[in-house]
């Protein structure tokens, strides 16, 4: 039995209307009405103090009227559920209705099982939402007293495989740590990590945008989705152009939000060296440098370790991670190395179980552990997690 009434607010833009929805709903001993109301303005205050209630919206008043108030606070309506009561529902209305997140619509007048029903699904999300704020919590408060780690996957040549390593990384980490990792797709023209994946994300990080300045610890969380590994993804916008929208503030302020609710981040970035990656090498432990097997890749390689050495980057915070190792191409590791002016830490095999693992949105340490490509990944990780910072502390440890 069900001991809290669910609080209810009805608004409508006809008066009659409104005293008529409460009277039908006041008797009813499990709810309890909290507001009534004309006005779309007591919504708004709703949505933007993140009270938990169910909102009985209409008939008056139509999608349309609110379509630009759910927009702007779509990551308010978790806890402000929104059942919009209509005079005729229609198929396009439905499907708006699903893409501004509104959790119900009903034709009006209701029958009192048809409510009952919507307000317990309602019901249902709330107390999942209540759990998930509490553990939010207690996972930040571990967050902040034990830091997060920030490892970053670049290369300054397109093609050497940095998704590849990047999201094989983080399913990684997860696998031999369980502990929360993120990964970042900070490529937002051309990310992806979403695709290697097989993921079907409902936000990406241009969704952020309308609420950046309002960003908690348990909004970021909600815009995240999670592989079936465990790893939490926050993927780049569907539309090329709207990567120019996320501005580097926006990214450092996500990125220190993110901190907060994970123990490691993994970051995928484009082949250049951005603004936004530039400002994330601050904050970054751990660089793996990804190269393959042709001049172009090792040029651009030996290039990108003297920017390095110039930005005063941690020379012993860098990993070289060479990509298709075992090719036939005329250079051998001995030249690569010498010409980099240093060891090369993971070498990556040739192997075709790495196209298909990427054409399945399968990563190859889940498809194929045992192959000489996830081997190659084990050594990544166990060489992140082993190594020492000047600090003394372990990485994921």
């Amino acid at each position: 039995m069900n001991l809290r009434k669910t609080p209810i607010a009805v608004i409508d833009k006809e008066e009659e209307s409104v005293e008529k929805i409460s009277g039908l709903l006041k008797n009813v001993s499990d709810l309890e009405i909290i507001q009534a109301s004309t006005s779309l303005k007591d919504l708004e205050v709703m949505l933007q103090e993140k009270i938990s209630a169910v909102v009985l919206l209409g008939p008056s008043y139509v999608l349309e009227d609110v379509e630009k108030l759910l927009r702007s606070h779509s990551a308010d309506l978790f806890l402000v559920k929104v059942i919009l009561l209509v005079k005729e529902t229609s198929a396009n209305l439905l499907r708006k209705a699903i893409k501004l997140n509104v959790h119900d619509v009903l034709e009006f007048p209701f029958t009192y099982n048809d409510l009952k029903e919507s307000i317990e699904r309602a019901e249902d999300t709330f107390k999942e939402v209540l759990a998930g704020k509490s553990d939010t919590l207690r996972e930040v408060e571990k967050r902040e007293r034990q830091g997060s780690k920030i490892i970053m996957a670049f290369s300054a040549k397109g093609g050497t495989g940095t998704s590849f390593v990047a999201t094989n990384l983080a399913v990684d980490l997860i696998n031999q740590n369980k502990k929360g990792v993120v990964l970042f797709d900070l490529n937002y023209q051309f990310g992806d990590v979403a695709l290697m994946l097989n993921l079907y994300p409902k936000h990406t990080i241009y969704d952020i945008m309308s609420v950046i300045d309002r960003l908690d610890s348990e909004m970021l969380n909600s815009f995240l989705t999670t592989h079936s590994s465990g790893v939490k993804v926050l993927p780049v916008p569907v539309e090329p152009s709207q990567g120019e929208a996320i501005s580097t503030r926006a990214t450092m302020k996500i990125m220190d939000i993110l901190s907060k609710i994970s123990d490691c981040i993994v970051i995928d970035t484009p082949s250049v060296f951005s603004e936004n990656v530039l400002s994330l090498l601050e904050k970054t432990d751990y660089l793996c440098m990804v190269a393959s097997m042709d001049v172009p890749s090792i040029k651009n390689l030996k290039v990108s370790l003297q920017v390095l050495e110039q930005l005063k980057f941690p020379q012993e915070k860098i990993f070289v991670i060479l990509n298709r190792a075992d090719s036939k191409v005329g250079i051998t590791l001995d030249e690569i190395e010498k010409t980099i002016g240093r060891k090369v830490d993971v070498t990556i095999p040739s192997d075709r179980i790495v196209p298909l693992t990427i054409n399945r949105g399968i990563p190859a340490v889940m498809n194929a552990p045992k192959s000489s490509v996830s081997k190659s990944i084990h050594r990544l990780t166990n060489l992140l997690m082993t190594a020492k910072e000047k600090r003394g502390k372990f990485l994921l440890k």
